[in-house]
């Protein structure tokens, strides 16, 4: 790929990224196009006007300096004429006396009367009397001998007494080898009495083009400078008054978009009361009013759903007391050899306990969210946390299959910074997840060492490993499964956003078949570190 593509490409890139460029370009770019075609709307008129003119070189125009010239000439000849019956040589020596500049004229095309102009006196009869300046006519020729039916006409009008020098000349005539102007005009004497009439013609003037191949290019070529010129000087004032006006409007439509895609962030991250201002009565304008009624209609969802929460985790409680409470009490009367019935209320106890967990952690939950959740971070010994923990959960992993509890707390390691109720908590839900997922017979170890500035606690069981698509987002809340023994992932979620409340961090490592270790650190606590903290709700 060359440099010119990839530097193309990169612009269209840079373009494409921001929607207030691409606007602004297509504003520009539709001014300048628009003042482009009516340009060549006016070169194309110009051209359907004029083409026989340009390209064919049929131009028939009024000269009025040269017609002039003519009138001019016409007035000095009428005294000369009586004396070419006594002198024939006199008027072919006034014309030539003429034709050194004594009657001098100009035209539009350079024409003059001059030693290049060719002189004709015809009388009434039209039979040449004099000439000078035109080699193929002589003395005695007839009017039907000119050289040029323009000049004929114009003779022909002159001799029939016609003094409208814009119907019978002069006129400008294209020849093959250049242009040449013809024009003729009445003699007459003191008492308005026709003697004859006078003609000019001007040798070629090499100011036409030869052909039509030749006109079209030099047409093409002069039109190409014309646009050129006239672009260069309209698109500077195209371009600075398009260029503010796209500014301000891509400026005003991009910020409604702004607005909308940062209210959008904050719905995702849970901030339902987030509203966008409307700044536009129009389409954009209408799309943020109805994101604002979306955003109430899930404002008011999501404080449903966790008043329902706040109430079933609220009402959960008492009958699950009480079944835990009847479920010990049968279970210490049990006989010995009941052991059908000790395993029953041995089970009814073990799914009271996950219950509580359940309603414990939606109660977490839901005073995080509503009103917030009071921490007292303080100075936390890991080994005696982790050792409670493990001897509540011994007797309900011996049940669970015979599964193995093993503690290594690293000697010396120093007590972290943490809320113990919530720590304890962290600790439990991250045990019954790895009971939950360790086969009979099992081994879950738990290790504690300080790195750095934290305490960091491994839980690392001997399971099947979590599948690649639970894994790739573990602490999603109520995460479906196809196996109900794996729960709903509240507890994870409710251990993250309780460890990153503390200033800490968890995370999961785990292979197919090989097990899992979920780990979590904290900082390590420092002298007087004791503090009360309430973290508010969403």
């Amino acid at each position: 790929m060359t440099g010119s593509s990839c530097a193309i490409r990169r612009l269209w890139t840079i373009l494409d990224s921001r929607l207030s460029w691409k606007l602004m370009f297509a504003h520009v770019a539709v001014a300048l196009l628009t003042l482009t075609l009516v340009i060549c709307a006016y070169a194309i008129r110009a051209i359907v006007l004029h083409r026989d003119d340009i390209l064919l070189g049929q131009t028939v125009r009024y000269d009025p300096d040269f017609a002039q010239s003519t009138r001019l000439l016409a007035q000095l000849l009428p005294p000369h004429l009586p004396q070419e019956t006594d002198s024939p040589n006199s008027l072919t020596l006034l014309l030539r006396d003429l034709g050194a500049g004594a009657v001098p004229g100009s035209g539009p095309l350079g024409g003059s009367l001059n030693e290049h102009t060719g002189i004709v006196i015809l009388s009434v009869n039209g039979t040449v009397l004099s000439v000078a300046g035109v080699p193929e006519l002589q003395v005695g020729d007839q009017l039907e001998t000119l050289p040029l039916p323009e000049w004929r006409e114009a003779f022909q009008a002159a001799l029939a007494g016609s003094q409208d020098l814009a119907e019978g000349g002069p006129l400008i005539r294209p020849a093959a080898d250049g242009t040449v102007l013809v024009s003729a005009y009445p003699i007459r004497d003191s008492t308005g009495m026709l003697l004859g009439a006078v003609g000019l013609r001007t040798q070629p003037l090499a100011t036409a083009p030869s052909s039509g191949p030749a006109a079209l290019l030099i047409l093409v070529l002069g039109l190409g400078f014309v646009i050129g010129d006239f672009l260069v000087t309209a698109a500077i004032p195209a371009v600075l008054v398009s260029l503010p006006a796209s500014l301000l409007l891509t400026r005003r439509m991009t910020r409604q978009l702004r607005e909308l895609e940062a209210a959008t962030d904050a719905i995702v991250r849970g901030e339902f009361g987030r509203r966008v201002a409307v700044l536009t009565r129009d389409e954009l304008g209408h799309v943020a009013e109805r994101f604002n009624l979306l955003a109430i209609a899930l404002e008011r969802l999501e404080g449903q759903r966790r008043a329902f929460f706040a109430n079933v985790t609220h009402d959960l409680r008492t009958p699950l007391t009480l079944i835990r409470a009847h479920a010990e009490a049968l279970l210490e009367r049990a006989q010995p050899r009941d052991a059908s019935m000790r395993d029953g209320l041995e089970r009814i106890l073990a799914e009271t306990d996950t219950l509580s967990r359940l309603v414990d952690d939606l109660f977490t939950l839901a005073r995080l969210e509503e009103r917030g959740l009071p921490l007292f971070l303080q100075p936390i010994s890991v080994e005696d946390i982790l050792a409670d923990v493990v001897e509540t959960l011994r007797p309900l992993a011996r049940r669970a299959g015979r599964i193995a509890l093993s503690l290594d707390v690293e000697p010396g390691c120093p007590p972290l910074q943490g809320d113990p109720l919530r720590v304890r908590q962290i600790v439990l839900n991250l045990l019954h997840n790895a009971l939950r997922h360790t086969p009979e017979g099992g081994v879950i170890r738990l290790t504690a060492r300080r790195e750095g500035a934290h305490v960091v606690v491994r839980i690392t069981d001997s399971g099947c490993g979590v599948p690649a698509e639970i894994l790739a987002h573990p602490f999603t809340r109520y995460q479906p499964s196809s196996d109900p023994a794996r729960g709903s992932g509240l507890g994870l979620a409710v251990a993250k956003q309780l460890l990153e409340m503390q200033g800490g961090e968890i995370w999961i490592e785990s292979q197919r078949g090989e097990g899992t270790t979920v780990s979590f650190r904290l900082p390590v606590a420092t002298r007087d570190s004791s503090a009360a903290l309430t973290i508010p709700g969403k």
